[in-house]
């Protein structure tokens, strides 16, 4: 099967030069995860901006510092496979189509493939999840902060990260795109201390410093039950291939709890996880 198949065309494109706050409202607009970005005046690739690089860098506010610039890129006619290996590879979760001048055609994700080939393949109803899915996540407990949560879900290198209670039951589910619609931009003021070299004594004896004003990307201040998706959709690890990508299909999500016996949490089945099953036929 070939990229052009599958691959969605003429994807929305930031151009730069473009500011923080227009990347957000083309998120919030758009409810994607990441943007190519190409240059105004070529209309060349330049890389992709993601949610991530925003949540990561909240006191950035150059777009341009925040473009991953090293992205993988395929042509319409290359073979799927070679797609996939190249997002299982650098652990990326989409491919950008370029034509030999290194303009966009299209954008090749993880949810193009489950949503146009792994939910549509009836012969994947043979093949279990159980080899397909994350037996160690992350969990967070449903009064952590928004902001350690986010810390949380970064340091997992996760989309999403299970919500237990005081019991360790699960009870819902964050994902950094709900973290990004409760963050807002802030004018904060920051200080640092000014250099010196050793004929300044006036400077080594007062310490002082220069106060500046920054805009910020912040979190409220709140536990994360209060923006957490309670209605929970599950797997269990011997369900099929065919069936999980079906479930992300028809409630539009990417990763579901692998569930056992009386509702325990055992693990994560990723859609990234279930693309290996292409490169093991």
């Amino acid at each position: 099967m070939r990229v052009k198949t599958l691959m969605t065309p003429d994807p929305v494109v930031i151009e730069l030069p473009a500011t923080r706050e227009y990347a957000l409202e083309l998120f919030r607009k758009y409810k994607v995860r990441s943007f190519p970005v190409v240059s105004k005046k070529t209309k060349e690739l330049i890389g992709v901006i993601s949610v991530k690089s925003l949540l990561l860098n909240p006191d950035e506010e150059q777009l341009a510092m925040l473009v991953k610039r090293d992205v993988p890129t395929v042509k319409p006619n290359d073979d799927l496979k070679k797609a996939v290996r190249k997002m299982l590879e650098l652990d990326y979760r989409r491919v950008i189509v370029v034509d030999e001048g290194n303009h966009v055609l299209g954008i090749l994700t993880v949810g193009d493939i489950v949503r146009r080939y792994l939910s549509k393949n009836e012969k994947l109803k043979e093949i279990s999840l159980n080899e397909y899915y994350q037996r160690n996540v992350g969990i967070v407990w449903r009064g952590t902060p928004l902001k350690a949560a986010l810390k949380a879900l970064l340091l997992c290198n996760a989309m999403a990260i299970p919500v237990i209670d005081d019991d360790g039951n699960l009870v819902g589910m964050v994902d950094e795109t709900d973290l990004l619609k409760d963050t807002e931009i802030v004018r904060v003021m920051k200080q640092t201390a000014l250099a010196a070299s050793s004929e300044e004594d006036w400077i080594l004896e007062s310490n002082p410093t220069l106060l500046f004003e920054k805009a910020e990307l912040q979190l409220p201040k709140k536990p994360v039950e209060e923006i957490m998706n309670r209605e929970l959709i599950v797997a269990t690890p011997h369900m099929s291939v065919y069936e999980v990508a079906q479930k992300m299909v028809q409630y539009e999500i990417e990763q579901l709890p692998v569930i056992k016996g009386e509702g325990e949490l055992v693990g994560i089945a990723r859609d990234m996880d279930i693309l290996k099953v292409i490169l093991s036929r």
